[in-house]
């Protein structure tokens, strides 16, 4: 469990910590002077409870200029200590901990009410029944309330016995998803290298296992690590911890503080994030589309820009959907909390959590999206994941979905297993459909392709490209992806029947007079043995003894019953040998590590020569097969 005081400046949290502890957290020379917290202290303490973890205790700084700072240690709490002095009562700094302390969504609250030496009874009782008008109507209004004196022990026992029975409260997160640890602290040992210390909001890391430094993308290895300031070879969420970390490029990118250390997979930096926002009732006027906030994220302090979803304004006291747009990628997934400020004003204006950090470029205020964003506001993976595919006729990316939630593959799996969904695969990973809309698609091809034979009766049927745009599709990777999985569906079946790029009902036939029966057999006898570089037209006119103007009315014909196919201007292929021209650049891209290939690459693994590439990969693209981005080819879905 970690606990982390909060409160006014001089109210007596490090005095307090320490009389539990018996560690004193202000570390810093500066600290010792002043008689004042400036940064994060750190202390660990069984308090008699028995066979129980040692409680983590982060003291944070109380003064207004340091909330930054406070902000870095509240990130990932399960308790909060809000420290309040009798003698003062409530004060600015309390009130707005206390408020981010709501925004951050910390489950339990304790105040200690401290220097309840120094006053009277009666200023005792005044103090107890601020606290109590500071606490209704909010999320921790039932909060105990302990009166003590910390520099004499009076009352601190008592304080001490309720933490020990907390140390026994079922854990506040469950060890699920991949690993992720908010740096708060970064330093070297002599002896021992990099440091970070930080807590685990999710899954569980040991030693020996390979992490990444994000956003930056440094690789590393944990070399070894203490849970709650033990030595240990395993930590998980719910505790702090210090990583021993290992690699050759952390010297040249150090970790500092608001960096992640999390598992590979985890490892997805973004700088735009549609969260949920509850902006503070106090707030003068509502939070709009306007200047620079700061949002504090984990550790992390960074730059953002707001922009409501929903409406054109926040107001204060309410809740509604918005993007932030930051200044720098961060490691975020859904449910992670944050606050923002007004950093020149110096005030906490607002906070929220994180319900995608991975939401489309353009188009977020679209009906379709926020009704996305309704889908995966539920709190509950598999109550997203089933409201996504209801309103998803073309699949919901898997991936996409499991990383945001930040799931492993066997969490993701279990998630499917409880759902009846059919799995199509893409270029960009596994899509998933719900029954109804899959059936849906098969229903959709057989219906485009009926009416294709009823309108060009002479045709064998439409090419992936051509049902695509009648479907509807538009270029859309997803839709493509699902189309050419229904194809292959209907092939099995049988319902469908494909001849090279072009697909026809199982019942439909296009007949041709004995003359070209017999031409186009010539015709394939020429073509068949040449493989991926058939002859040119002119060059099969002399071959086949026929004028050159007679020869491509016939294989004009030809292409448009779609038995052959014109790639280039003067050379025409068989349906099955443009397949494998296709295979061959699907083959490539697979062996890339960006998934792209260049016209040499296409080139070499062809034989098929420079010119004649250059032709079939343009026929490739103009297909929508493949697509060009200006330098390299990549297979569409």
């Amino acid at each position: 469990m970690i606990i982390a005081t909060a409160g006014h400046v001089d109210h007596g949290k490090t005095t307090l910590v320490r009389s539990l502890t018996g560690v004193d957290t202000d570390r810093l020379a500066e600290e010792k002077r002043r008689g004042m917290t400036i940064d994060l202290g750190f202390a660990y303490a069984d308090l008699g409870a028995m066979d129980a973890e040692p409680l983590g205790f982060v003291d944070v700084p109380g003064h207004e200029r340091f909330v930054r700072n406070m902000l870095a240690g509240v990130a990932a709490i399960d308790l909060a200590l809000l420290v309040v002095a009798a003698d003062d009562g409530p004060m600015p700094q309390t009130r707005e901990h206390l408020a981010i302390l709501g925004l951050l969504g910390v489950p339990r609250l304790l105040v200690a009410l401290t220097k309840i030496d120094r006053v009277t009874s009666d200023r005792l009782a005044a103090a107890k029944r601020e606290i109590a008008a500071l606490l209704a109507g909010g999320p921790h209004e039932k909060a105990p309330v302990f009166p003590l004196a910390a520099t004499t022990g009076a009352g601190v026992a008592a304080l001490r016995q309720h933490l020990a029975q907390a140390a026994r409260w079922p854990a506040g997160r469950a060890v699920s998803g991949h690993f992720r640890l908010a740096i708060d602290r970064s330093f070297t040992l002599a002896g021992a290298g990099r440091i970070v210390t930080g807590a685990v909001l999710s899954g569980r890391v040991r030693v020996g296992d390979a992490v990444i430094v994000s956003p930056q993308g440094t690789a590393a290895r944990v070399r070894s690590l203490h849970a709650q300031n033990r030595l240990a070879d395993a930590a998980e969420a719910g505790q702090r911890c210090a990583l021993n970390l290992a690699g050759p490029d952390l010297k040249r990118a150090e970790p500092d503080r608001g960096d992640w250390v999390v598992a590979a997979a985890a490892h997805a930096p973004t700088d735009r994030l549609d969260v949920q926002l509850r902006v503070l009732a106090g707030e003068a006027r509502p939070l709009t589309q306007r200047g620079t906030l700061q949002l504090h994220l984990g550790a992390a302090a960074i730059n953002a820009r707001v922009s409501p979803l929903n409406g054109a304004a926040l107001e204060p006291g309410r809740e509604a959907w918005a993007r932030l747009l930051l200044d720098r990628p961060v490691a975020a997934v859904h449910g992670d909390r944050f606050i923002l400020r007004d950093g020149a004003a110096n005030r906490t204006v607002a906070g929220g959590w994180v319900i995608d950090g991975f939401g489309p470029a353009r188009g977020r205020s679209r009906p379709a999206r926020l009704t996305q964003l309704a889908a995966l506001a539920m709190p509950e993976p598999r109550h997203a994941l089933s409201a996504l595919l209801e309103q998803s006729p073309d699949g919901v990316d898997l991936a996409a979905f499991a990383g945001n939630r930040n799931l492993t593959p066997d969490e993701a799996r279990q998630l499917l297993d409880r759902a009846e969904v059919h799995e199509v695969a893409s270029a960009a990973g596994p899509l998933v459909l719900a029954a109804p809309h899959w059936q849906a698609w098969r229903e959709r091809v057989l219906a485009a392709l009926d009416q294709w034979h009823a309108e060009q009766p002479d045709s064998p049927g439409p090419t992936e490209a051509a049902l695509h745009a009648r479907l509807g599709g538009h270029g859309a990777d997803r839709s493509r992806a699902v189309l050419r999985a229904c194809l292959a569906a209907l092939g099995e079946t049988g319902e469908v029947v494909r001849a090279g790029l072009r697909h026809r009902r199982a019942s439909h036939r296009v007949e041709l007079s004995e003359a070209d029966q017999a031409l186009l057999a010539q015709v394939l006898a020429r073509l068949r043995p040449a493989g991926l570089r058939p002859p040119i037209v002119g060059e099969l006119a002399g071959a086949l003894g026929l004028p050159l103007p007679m020869l491509i009315e016939f294989l004009g014909r030809m292409t448009r019953h779609g038995l052959l196919v014109r790639v280039a201007p003067n050379r025409w292929y068989l349906p099955e040998t443009v397949a494998e021209l296709a295979a061959q650049a699907r083959a490539l891209a697979a062996e890339s590590p960006d998934g792209r290939y260049d016209a040499a690459a296409y080139r070499d693994r062809t034989g098929i020569g420079r010119n004649l590439t250059i032709q079939v990969l343009e026929f490739l693209d103009r297909e929508g097969i493949t697509r060009f981005d200006g330098t390299r080819h990549r297979p569409v879905a």
